[in-house]
């Protein structure tokens, strides 16, 4: 016998938790919410090995209104969050961003922060001088301009912000089974239905496809294709007698970020350098790229990172958005109570809350109410209405 529901969602990661969440908090929804996540453990999970920045800092409006609900939301998570009298614990470090460009970018710059002030975002643009007095480690010598977040910037614990939305959606009474979604079809009366690996079907109204980099697999079961592919980042942490005071998230324009990590250093290459991985089982950790590129562009941008000693590092996956690098939210025209949320190709977990609060709002209103995000629909695809976001990590 199938068990109903009125929204199964498959994928219980950081997007998926975030839209239970929203939906079993919203006084007008009555429904059952089921969340399936094929994985325990999360040991795969992007929120999981992500190096967890959250930022304000983009070139497109829709996805600095994201980045800001979510933000202000998680500024208050704790009480949003609370179990049972008890604080998640989630302490927000807004150390900030700082983007870094060349001559070339000194344009791109100046006409993004123009957009990002006009939206309120708490951005500065700094020249070589300012730089240098600001942080005094750092070598600007082929910087021709800074871009940096004063406030509602920098990092946080993602896996601990997942470990919270999913926490409370439970308690608000939604329901959550560590199963793989092997198949997905449409019934005769318009539900759908979930067929789990174990065999057990699933009815549910309503579906929301946020399966991370397995979302494609699970789009084509209905015939839908999704433009997204994984890219592998590699994360080294390393630690170092010298240290960067005041350093915030640093990106530069030959590709490196690295940022504080208590009293070690996370680094590794940006998402433009990486190749799309073939396998979704591939994590398997490039050592070499650390010793012949990270670790030189290191010790060129701070001169004291020519000591340091690697510590460990891991691999994780992102879902790219191969059309626009912008992520694929809301209803599927073609499929009435289908929902996407993939492709955030390295944004994602900033933007969760205001994407849980959004996909929960279609679906019980038919429309958005928080923070409007219409433009990231999948039917920008069929309408070859890119709306490229240049600024990707």
């Amino acid at each position: 016998m199938k068990q109903n529901y009125d929204v199964a969602i498959i994928g219980g990661g950081l997007m998926g938790s975030a839209t239970a969440y929203f939906l079993a908090r919203n006084p007008d929804f009555k429904g059952r919410v089921l969340v399936l996540e094929k994985d325990k453990t999360y040991r795969e999970a992007a929120s999981a090995l992500s190096t967890s920045g959250f930022r304000q800092q983009f070139s497109t409006p829709v996805n600095i209104r994201l980045s800001q609900f979510s933000i202000a939301f998680i500024r208050e998570a704790n009480r949003w969050l609370e179990v049972d009298g008890v604080s998640p614990g989630i302490a927000p470090n807004e150390a900030g961003y700082l983007y870094l460009g060349g001559p070339d970018a000194v344009t791109a710059f100046t006409t993004n922060n123009h957009l990002q002030r006009s939206l309120g975002v708490d951005v500065v643009l700094l020249e070589p001088a300012e730089l240098s007095r600001r942080f005094p480690w750092l070598n600007v010598d082929d910087v021709a301009v800074g871009s940096l977040g004063l406030s509602g910037e920098g990092w946080m614990d993602a896996y601990l912000l997942l470990t919270a939305f999913r926490n409370k959606a439970r308690q608000l009474g939604a329901d959550y089974r560590y199963e793989e979604a092997a198949d997905l079809t449409r019934e005769a009366d318009q539900a759908f239905c979930v067929h789990l690996a174990s065999g057990e079907k699933i009815s549910a109204d309503h579906v929301v496809n946020a399966a991370g980099t397995r979302a494609p697999l699970i789009a084509r079961k209905l015939g839908i294709e999704v433009p997204v592919a994984p890219v592998k980042q590699t994360v080294y942490m390393f630690e170092s007698p010298f240290h960067c005071d005041n350093a915030p998230f640093v990106f530069t324009p030959d590709g490196l970020f690295f940022r504080r990590e208590g009293a070690d250093y996370l680094c590794g290459l940006g998402i433009g350098a990486k190749p799309l991985v073939a396998e979704l089982s591939d994590f398997e950790v490039d050592y070499t790229t650390f010793e012949t590129e990270v670790w030189p562009k290191l010790a060129h941008r701070v001169a004291g990172f020519e000591a340091l000693r690697a510590k460990r590092s891991w691999a994780g996956h992102y879902d790219m958005s191969l059309f626009d690098h912008n992520p694929f939210i809301g209803p599927v025209a073609a499929l009435p109570r289908f929902y996407l949320a993939t492709g955030f190709s390295g944004h994602g977990m900033m933007q969760s809350p205001g994407v849980g609060c959004a996909l929960s709002e279609q679906i019980i209103y038919g429309e958005y109410r928080s923070v409007d995000i219409t433009e990231l629909a999948f039917s920008r695809l069929e309408n070859q209405q890119t709306s490229l976001e240049l600024i990707q990590y």
